[in-house]
């Protein structure tokens, strides 16, 4: 007697059980209401016990629903992953990858790492600019995937999404009662530096630039060095720095928007990459 349980059918079960209802499954697998309900029969009768429980509400897993769903979750998994390492395999090619200096220290070279575990053949170009210069060169064809300030883009992105920002400065850093607020910006124009002296504008609040940067280690030299307090995203902050929440007159920090743009006509290497990062990054 052949034992292997069908994966079409473990996968209709599977979506059932996250839907809720056969006519949710139905929907979400592009399958009619009877042929769904005609696998789970089939499973029931391969497995040789009653694996849902039928109401007019819904559907619900029996204890062996329950066992089985999570057995199905691996398999398909392992299916999944499976067939990405062969897919995989396949993908040869090269990468430009643009970003701004910000996004080097959050997670996303993890998940670049993630990828390349995935796609082993595909080679990553790492380059660093300022929002400006990444647009500029996406443009010119030098770049095949920028993630940067969308404001500095003519047209739209392959997504988008916003992170809160946070105040951060050293322990080292000394402000007099009533002095301005000492900041350290980049050079030239950034979106960050404009909302930045909004809030400060609304907030009625004084400050001033203590120290002008061009490039992120500098940022975080004059930060540990106390030279003053500069916006960051969380996961960017130096261990010896810490995050201001409240107090110290500083307004509310502002959040920052990020948008992730492929060049035209991308290959399918630039592609797989774009789509990778949308499901990583919103997540």
């Amino acid at each position: 007697m052949d034992m292997t349980l069908d994966p079409h059918l473990l996968r209709a079960l599977l979506v059932v059980a996250e839907t809720g209802t056969v006519s949710g499954a139905a929907e979400k697998l592009a399958r009619t209401q009877a042929a769904v309900s005609m696998q789970l029969k089939r499973l029931e009768a391969d497995v040789g016990t009653q694996l849902l429980k039928r109401s007019s509400r819904g559907v619900s897993l029996t204890d062996s629903g329950e066992i089985l769903v999570a057995y199905a979750r691996k398999l398909i998994a392992l299916g999944e992953d499976a067939r990405q390492q062969i897919e995989g395999r396949k993908l040869v090619g090269r990468v430009r990858l643009g970003l701004i200096e910000d996004l080097v220290v959050t997670r996303l070279p993890i998940l670049l790492a993630e990828f390349r575990k995935r796609f082993p053949q595909v080679e990553l170009d790492l380059v660093t600019a300022h929002s400006g210069e990444l647009s500029h060169d996406l443009q010119a064809g030098t770049l095949d995937i920028v993630i940067a300030d969308p404001s500095r883009f003519t047209f739209a992105p392959f997504f988008h999404w916003s992170r809160q920002l946070v105040w951060s400065g050293s322990r080292l850093i000394d402000v007099g009662e009533g002095d301005p607020i000492p900041l350290i910006v980049f050079e030239g124009s950034c979106t960050w530096q404009d909302k930045t002296t909004l809030a400060f504008a609304s907030a009625g609040v004084a400050w001033c630039v203590a120290c002008r940067v061009s490039s992120y280690g500098a940022l975080i030299g004059a930060l540990r060095a106390g030279l003053g307090y500069s916006l960051m995203l969380p996961e960017s902050l130096p261990s010896d720095c810490e995050t201001i929440e409240g107090g110290r007159s500083l307004p509310q920090a502002p959040s920052a928007d990020f948008g992730l743009f492929v060049a035209r006509d991308p290959s399918n290497i630039v592609r797989e990459l774009g789509t990778f990062l949308r499901e990583k990054l919103v997540s």
